[in-house]
C-alpha cells in the first residue's frame, strides 16, 4: 500500500497526558481532579456538538464575560469547560487574569 504523504509524522498523540495537570488557581482541587470529572467532560462534549472546533474559544469567551459581569463561579465553570476542549488556551487565559492591571 502507498502512503499518500510519506514526510507526515504517523506517531501523533494527546499532548494533555505528557505532563502532570496543574490545578487551576481559581479551582478547587477537589472540583478540578485531574480534569476527569465526568460531568465536565459530557457538558465540554455538548458544547463541541454546538460549536464545533470553534467551542474552546466560545468557551473562554463566556469565562471572560462572566468574570467581567462579576460571576466568578461561571468564569471557573468556563474556564473548565475551556481546559477540557484547549487546555493550552484555558492556561493562557488563567495567566492573563492572574496577570495585575
Amino acid at each position: 500500500m502507498r502512503m499518500l504523504c510519506c514526510w507526515a509524522p504517523l506517531d501523533a498523540v494527546n499532548d494533555n497526558g505528557l505532563r502532570e495537570h496543574r490545578t487551576s488557581p481559581l479551582l478547587p482541587s477537589a472540583a478540578n481532579q485531574n480534569g476527569h470529572d465526568e460531568r465536565m467532560l459530557t457538558e465540554a462534549l455538548r458544547h463541541f456538538a454546538v460549536y464545533g472546533l470553534s467551542a474552546a474559544r466560545h468557551a473562554r469567551a463566556n469565562a471572560e464575560a462572566a468574570r467581567l459581569s462579576g460571576d466568578d463561579k461561571a468564569c471557573e465553570w468556563w474556564i473548565a469547560v475551556c481546559r477540557q476542549l484547549d487546555r493550552r488556551m484555558a492556561e493562557a487565559f488563567e495567566r492573563r487574569m492572574a496577570r495585575p492591571g
